[in-house]
């Protein structure tokens, strides 16, 4: 149990950034540290209505897959089937960089309070201390109207679940995000996986309030956080707090600094 390898997953490789970052306000920070975990809300819960879907080729080659299928199967039953896996799927994302990202504190922190976590790769799945399995894959770009992701129907199959939440469209490029991903199928077991029925499908419940809206996975803070970023926008008062903080919560204090982003330019 914890960080698991998974087939459909991609690992960064040399040429990808060695540090990640993930941004977040004061009060998700203290949350975090309150709980010593992460949070990951339900895939669906993203601001990208696109998660957990499939590009518009993937669904010609899955008509293409079932020629002689019921229609209702193509139609309505397998549709129906990729929302029932975001709704069981649960998201913790990070951006991939060398340092920080102007264009990322502006775009997840409108206020002056926030914060930025850096960390890596295999601190990230160092410090996962949990029973739940937990992937983690950095996103693939594609274009979501002519490409099929790669590996998706070799030997006529018509894909897994978990390559949908591995890719995303070439528009959300700039977010270079790396994942870490709860899928947790109700039809998957510790015995392994079987083949969800039709039946089942038809009489599952689509209604969100039928579904938690998240899940907590327990870290170790001092495994993961290698620095704590302050916004650039923010007084001298919110860093001193944040280290007050750091301090209750037995986090390095030594940690925290101002962002360098917001330093004044030299001539």
């Amino acid at each position: 149990m914890g960080f698991r390898r998974h087939a459909h997953t991609i690992k960064p490789d040399s040429d990808d950034p060695d540090r990640i970052w993930r941004y977040m306000d004061f009060t998700k920070f203290v949350s975090m540290l309150e709980s010593r975990s992460l949070y990951f809300p339900r895939a669906d819960k993203l601001e990208d209505p696109f998660e957990g879907s499939l590009t518009a080729e993937q669904v010609g080659h899955r008509k293409d897959s079932l020629e002689g299928y019921p229609n209702e199967w193509i139609e309505e039953l397998l549709p129906k089937f990729r929302r029932i896996c975001t709704r069981h799927t649960f998201l913790n994302c990070w951006h991939m960089n060398d340092g920080e990202s102007a264009a990322m504190w502006d775009l997840y922190l409108k206020a002056d309070q926030g914060i930025c976590i850096e960390s890596t790769y295999e601190s990230l799945i160092e410090s996962i201390d949990d029973e739940q399995d937990i992937f983690v894959s950095k996103i693939q770009y594609i274009d979501y109207e002519s490409r099929i992701p790669p590996g998706w129907g070799a030997d006529g199959h018509i894909g897994d679940t978990i390559t949908p939440f591995t890719h995303k469209r070439t528009s959300y490029e700039h977010e270079q995000e790396l994942r870490a991903i709860i899928h947790d199928l109700p039809w998957h077991s510790e015995e392994g996986e079987r083949e969800i029925t039709p039946d089942e499908i038809r009489s599952s419940d689509l209604d969100e309030s039928a579904y938690e809206p998240g899940r907590s996975v327990n870290v170790d803070l001092s495994e993961l956080i290698e620095g704590i970023h302050v916004s650039p926008e923010s007084d001298k008062w919110i860093r001193d707090l944040l280290v007050d903080v750091c301090e209750k919560y037995e986090i390095d204090p030594d940690l925290v600094a101002q962002s360098k982003i917001g330093e004044n330019p030299s001539f």
